[in-house]
Parts: C-alpha cells; structure tokens; sequence
C-alpha cells in the first residue's frame, strides 16, 4: 500500500501556524515580488480570488473581504515541510517526497487490514497537526495515481480514505478524467473525443489505445488504475546545470548594485553545486531588461557571457570572481535591468585534482573552509556568513512587503512568550 500525504493550503497553513489569530480566517501568498498569488486558504478561494491573479488587480478584493496577505517565505516552509517528513518517516520504511507539501509513503510488505490503515491515517493526521500545526490530509492505495485520488477525496472523508477493491469501480465512474495524476487538459480532452467520460472508462481502456491516445505515460496511467503500480518512486538526480535567478523588484541602472546582486546568486548556486558533491568547469551570467514588450527597441537589451574556469572547482571565492569577471563584457551603461541569471555548467563529481604548480595543502584548506561554511548555513541559515559584496546595502533586492517573521530558522524571530 501507498499513502499520499498532502499539507492542505500548505503555504497559507505555514502562515497560520504562529499566527493563531488568523486560523479559520482568510489568508493568501504572494510569489517573488509581490506579484501574483500563489497559494489560499478555502476560505480566501470563498472571496472569488484564485491562484495565478495579479495581486495588484485582486488588491481591493483582498481588502474588502479582510484577506491576510503574506509575501512568500520559503524559509519558514522549507523547514515545516522538513518537520513533517521526519514524523513521515518514523512510520514508512521507505518514503519519496514529492515536493515541498506532499510525499509518497512506501508500505510495500505490509499486509494490515483497511481499518489498520485508517488508523495510521489519523495517526498522522493527528500527529502532524499535534507537533507541527499543519492540517493534512492522507489518501492509501496499492499505486500511486490511486494515492494521489483517494488524497483528493480525503477531504471529503474527515482527512483520510482508503482504497477498498469492492468500490473503486464506484467510485472512478464518478470521476472526472481530468481528476486523474497525469492527465491534463489536453489529454482530457482527447478522452472525450474518443468517448471516454469518466476514469472507470479510462481504467477499462485497452493497453494498446492508451499507448497510441496518451503516449507511454497513459500506458502506465491506466495500468495503476487497475491497480497495478508501475510509476516507481522518483529519485533526485544530479542536474546538469546549476541555475540561479531573479527579477528585481525594480529595474537597474549601475553595475555596482547589479555586482552585488551577482555575487549573492552566485554564492547561492555554488552551495546548490556542493550539497549534490559536484564541481563546475564554467560560469555563465546573463542579464536583460526584460523589456520584450517594449515598443522602443532602445530600451531592449540582454545578453550572457561565458567565463572558463581554470580548474573543476567548488570553491566560491573562485567562482565568483569569475562571474564577476563576466558582467563588464556585457553591461552597457543607459539600460534598466530587471533580470540576473547565473549558470554553473560543465558539472563533475568532485574529486582530487593534483595540480603542479598548486600546493595540495591549498586544496584542502579550501574543501574544509567550505565544509565548514555549509555547516554553519545548516544551523544558522543561509548567509549566515557570506562574501561582503553580497551584503552590501543596495535597493536591489525583492520586493516582500507583507514577509512574516522567519519563526523557526532565525534566533530574533523565535516566539516569545510573556
């Protein structure tokens, strides 16, 4: 058996957990900027707002209808989600966590009766809103796409239901394909062309049509709705390219500023290439107005640069004066920058590199300065310590208007009880 769980209205849930005066009332998340929401609550979706409206043209909405608005603090949900899958994981022997606010947990060789199942379900239902005050819910299944249903109609079954083979076929007859994991719109609607309504009909599909109708994805869609699981736990891989990005909360003109912003992003990739034990051969930095709309082409500008690096490294100092190397070949004065992207690329495991002309004592001193560093980020928070440049006080940074206090990762942000 399976078990999906998933933190309902997840970001605005983190927002509430230290704000009780806001539970039941309600609350919405903004993206990077303060631009668009991101996330409600059920009851801010009551007041016709939805993901994806532009926070500017929903602004009067939200105060008509007292709508608390939190600019997005992946901080705070980072570490609640961490929270959550270490309770997760004192109960599954195997546990895939499939993105910030919901995991897939494995019971593969556990033979418990459906009333075992419903009671690990409110285990950690209760649990979770016990320690960590997150409401959840858990749906359980013998594959993952069914996980991922009965996750939806837990909501509409006190927080938890579980798969019973005498009524799935019930059940899928009263589903909307498009209800289905990995069958958008599109698909849906190819469904529909051919005939096929609801998810019972696409469970008695033949294999052979769900190839040639929805690829080798439907192929196997179809075969976990007959309960066969053949979507197999997803494991991280190693990326290829490391990128690190932002939009400025307003556009750029000096370089001096744009440096500092580099230098931040810069540091931020370098980390991600360590915490995945990889060293990078190249540096790449790109920079835009982001005027593409634009009806005068003079205000329209970008451009990327590519710095080599002399040696596979991991070592940020090094990488970042090589991307700061790479922004004068590309700045030009009179421009308004609204973008900065840095790229990692020609990605390695890390290993030893004997060199000539370079003590190997050197080498080391640079792997356990930046051991000790990344230690240092795990307990204390990112820039905790970090390169000068970035810190430097300059009007580049996000705009988070409406940024909550970072309760659980910041020593002056701690609750304070009186």
């Amino acid at each position: 058996m399976i078990l999906h769980a998933d933190g309902n209205s997840f970001y605005a849930s983190c927002e509430q957990i230290f704000r009780p005066d806001l539970r039941g009332k309600p609350v919405a998340v903004l993206s990077n900027n303060d631009g668009i929401i991101i996330a409600l609550n059920k009851e801010a979706k009551a007041s016709g707002i939805k993901r994806g409206d532009p926070f500017f043209q929903v602004q009067n909405i939200c105060k008509m209808h007292n709508i608390t608005v939190f600019s997005s603090n992946y901080t705070l949900y980072a570490d609640i989600s961490r929270r959550i899958t270490s309770i997760y994981m004192e109960y599954a022997p195997d546990i895939e966590e499939y993105s910030i606010d919901e995991s897939f947990l494995f019971f593969n060789k556990c033979n418990f009766s459906i009333s075992d199942w419903y009671d690990i379900g409110y285990e950690l239902k209760r649990r979770i809103y016990k320690e960590v005050g997150m409401p959840i819910c858990v749906g359980a299944a013998p594959t993952k796409t069914l996980a991922k249903l009965y996750n939806k109609k837990a909501k509409e079954h006190d927080g938890v239901f579980v798969y019973e083979q005498s009524k799935i076929d019930e059940l899928l007859a009263q589903t909307e394909c498009s209800a289905i994991w990995g069958i958008g719109p599109a698909r849906a609607k190819t469904l529909q062309y051919h005939g096929i309504k609801n998810a019972l009909e696409l469970k008695s599909m033949p294999l052979c049509d769900a190839k040639k109708l929805l690829t080798i994805q439907g192929f196997a869609t179809v075969q976990e709705l007959n309960g066969i699981s053949c979507i197999d736990k997803v494991t991280r891989e190693k990326k290829e390219i490391i990128t690190s990005s932002r939009q400025f909360s307003k556009k750029i003109y000096d370089m001096k500023t744009i440096e500092c912003a580099l230098v931040q992003y810069t540091e931020l990739a370098v980390e991600r290439l360590r915490s995945q034990k990889c060293e990078c051969g190249a540096v790449s930095i790109y920079i835009s107005t982001c005027n593409y709309y634009s009806k005068n082409p003079d205000e329209r500008y970008s451009n990327s640069a590519n710095i080599e690096l002399k040696r596979m490294t991991n070592y940020t100092p090094d990488i970042v004066t090589a991307a700061k190397k790479a922004l004068p070949l590309i700045f030009r004065q009179g421009y308004g920058y609204k973008t900065i992207m840095v790229n990692l690329m020609k990605l390695m495991p890390e290993a030893f590199q004997g060199d000539l002309w370079i003590d190997p004592y050197e080498d080391e001193k640079k792997r356990r300065l930046m051991k000790s560093l990344d230690n240092i980020s795990k307990i204390y928070g990112r820039n905790s310590l970090t390169l000068a440049k970035g810190i430097e006080k300059t009007y580049w940074e996000m705009k988070r208007d409406f940024l909550s206090p970072c309760w659980t990762t910041r020593y002056k942000d701690f609750p304070k009880i009186h």
